[in-house]
């Protein structure tokens, strides 16, 4: 008699009991879908106008959901924490696809059909990959465990964590023991294919069958009542991020990195009169529909956390924690965003670096809090004097110093003013203009450019700040006024071309100004300067110096622009990377405003970049930053290390290695 290669499942528990079984598990999937639409509800989002959106961008959230969410794609540039969740999340969809499989066949086909479809080579396919599933689980489980045991990696570990991690690899494991003692009670050849099962099966040699039975549905009972428990914990716990992490990643605003929110148009606000407006959030339910999609949709993984300067410092500001408190407040009702989810210190003392960003995996924008805290401390006039100073000196001069603006026109005696017919404008910016050290940098650009054939002018006093650093600090009308007033001078001259020194500024210029009609193509000095070294247009020669190379957070990660620098730095010296370079760069700690004002915290950022660049040996370390030159040199003295390196710009090094 040929054996019928079929699957044999639930051939010992009685129908009443399997009925009680799926009426207690759809009874337990409304609950749970019903917990959870609450909990979306409660947390200020509705349903419906959710679904619409998505139904309205479906092809965006299914893109983000595939990209980010199945495929991880930012997990696993962790690779052991990346192994990890992609082990725990296959090996999940493999079993849950196991048991609808289970589930469709013995359930509705049968019953209602008279056949199934787990026969055959099918399932001899099923057994493999239902064991190998389980096999995947228990791997990735075991690795979260080992990782917070460990603790080679400081993750904020609490009982929960435990307890879910032991209650779902207890579920894994008794899929596998039920399996095995199944086996045992109704050995058939083919289930040699459930690998793992099949040997462990052995451990229950000496078991007779009626008592074998009865354990068997004992242990079934016991392992449907697990599943029943985690799934009923679900909705309240870390593994709800499964849920919410898939609808944030999936809604996700598909916006430029270094482009912030515009809460009024100031043009419009003038021409009709009205300023009756909102600006900034005080608190936790102001925040925007997608700041509360991503605060439900932390996984409170703590990658901002180690990624962030401010923590290193020692400040009071954590971005996993920030947005932890607006997740915890907004199940619990609503709070101001001071006092509840942060300190004035601590939206103070974000960088805007926006490490925090490249690290999430479920693309949450952790700093976005602090900037909506930032505005509403400006419009309740909650600054300090150094901040407070900084926007008067906007307002009085249209730049930081409270220089006359006159001095700007100190340059124009090393390049022309721009003028019609002359596309291509040269942006010296802030510092570049008014501070002395940076000064000296603008002049070298200036005069490579010039050497390089390039055709452009300078502003002089026409040139005003972009107001970068007057949003990123809150005050955003100060901002929109000199945009407009900047757009109104690149209207005049029909500039086409903006090359500027300052990451910021092009940034600003790049991502921000395009909302109020600037159409300009906007390029950093070192992309301009790369350009004329590959043309040939200017020569240098490589000297046997070592470099080191610090991306700024601007015109890096936030603006994805690495290799300009890295040709520039390779050219004229060795170039030995930072360990945290590229996307991983380390801020300086100037970035946000911090450059004009101080917080309170332990250590300094710029000094604790300037030890990862000594710890290379090299003995220059290239920036590419007026403020970064600022704040690296300054903690070169503070640290007495002026002699082992030197702060240069990258136009500096083409400067000094030029081949007239």
């Amino acid at each position: 008699m040929t054996t019928v290669i079929t699957s044999p499942t639930l051939l010992f528990i009685p129908e009443s009991e399997l009925i009680a079984d799926y009426v207690i598990s759809f009874a337990a999937l409304f609950f749970v879908l019903i917990e959870f639409y609450l909990r979306y509800r409660k947390a200020g989002l509705k349903f419906i106008p959710s679904m619409k959106f998505i139904l309205k961008n479906w092809r965006r959230f299914l893109a983000q959901a595939l990209n980010y969410g199945a495929f991880h794609r930012k997990n696993i540039k962790n690779r052991y924490a990346g192994i990890m969740h992609l082990m725990i999340a296959y090996g999940t969809l493999i079993l849950f696809i196991a048991t609808s499989l289970i589930f469709l066949s013995h359930d509705f086909l049968k019953p209602y059909l008279g056949y199934g479809i787990l026969t055959g080579d099918f399932y001899l396919n099923f057994e493999v990959w239902a064991n190998l599933g389980g096999v995947i689980l228990v791997a990735g489980l075991i690795m979260a465990l080992w990782r917070r045991v460990r603790k080679k990696i400081p993750l904020d570990t609490i009982t929960q964590d435990f307890i879910l991690i032991g209650v779902y690899l207890l579920l894994a494991l008794e899929g596998f023991f039920l399996g095995a003692l199944k086996i045992y009670l109704y050995r058939q050849s083919f289930d040699s294919y459930r690998f793992i099962e099949w040997p462990l099966s052995y451990i229950y040699t000496g078991l007779n069958s009626s008592s074998g039975i009865e354990f068997y549905r004992i242990f079934w009972f016991v392992h449907v009542a697990t599943a029943f428990a985690l799934a009923a914990y679900l909705p309240f716990s870390k593994l709800s991020h499964m849920f919410y992490s898939l609808i944030g990643i999936g809604v996700h605003q598909d916006k430029k990195r270094g482009e912030m929110s515009t809460p009024f148009v100031l043009s419009e606000a003038l021409e009709s009169g009205n300023f009756d407006f909102k600006v900034g959030s005080k608190t936790v339910l102001d925040l925007s529909y997608f700041q509360k999609v991503d605060a439900i949709a932390c996984t409170d993984c703590g990658r901002c956390e180690r990624a962030c300067p401010a923590v290193s410092s020692g400040t009071d500001l954590d971005p996993r924690v920030v947005v932890q408190n607006v997740q915890r407040v907004l199940w619990n009702g609503n709070g101001d965003l001071v006092g509840n989810v942060m300190t004035e210190n601590a939206a103070w003392s974000c960088t805007t670096c926006q490490a925090c960003v490249e690290e999430c995996p479920v693309l949450i924008d952790p700093h976005s809090y602090n900037l909506e805290v930032r505005r509403n401390l400006v419009m309740e006039n909650k600054l300090s004097k150094e901040a407070s100073t900084y926007l008067d000196n906007l307002g009085n001069t249209q730049n930081p110093f409270g220089s006359s603006n006159a001095d700007r026109d100190k340059l124009l005696e090393y390049a022309p003013k721009i003028s019609q017919g002359v596309d291509t404008v040269y942006w010296v910016g802030c510092m570049g203009a008014f501070d002395p050290r940076y000064n000296k940098t603008s002049r070298d650009v200036i005069e490579l450019l010039k050497k390089g054939g390039v055709s452009f002018g300078l502003l002089g006093s026409e040139e005003k700040c972009t107001g970068e650093t007057a949003r990123r600090m809150g005050e955003e009308g100060r901002f929109q006024e000199l945009v407009l007033q900047n757009i109104e001078t690149f209207r005049k001259y029909d500039i086409k071309n903006i090359i500027t020194s300052c990451p910021h500024c092009m940034n600003t210029f790049r991502n921000e100004y395009p909302e109020f009609g600037l159409k300009a193509n906007v390029m950093h000095h070192s992309e301009a300067l790369s350009n004329l070294l590959d043309q040939g247009k200017l020569k240098v020669k490589k000297t046997a110096e070592t470099a080191t190379l610090h991306d700024p957070c601007y015109l890096g990660r936030i603006n994805g622009e690495y290799d300009s620098t890295r040709n520039i730095v390779s050219s004229t010296t060795n170039l030995k990377e930072m360990e945290k370079s590229r996307e991983k760069s380390f801020c300086c700690g100037g970035g946000g405003g911090n450059f004009w004002y101080k917080v309170e915290k332990e250590d300094s950022i710029s000094k604790i970049r300037m030890n990862q660049a000594l710890q290379t040996g090299a003995n220059t370390l290239a920036v590419a930053c007026p403020f970064c030159t600022s704040m690296l040199e300054d903690a070169g003295r503070t640290m007495s290390v002026e002699d082992k390196i030197k702060v240069k710009d990258i136009a500096e090094l083409i400067k000094e290695n030029l081949i007239e």
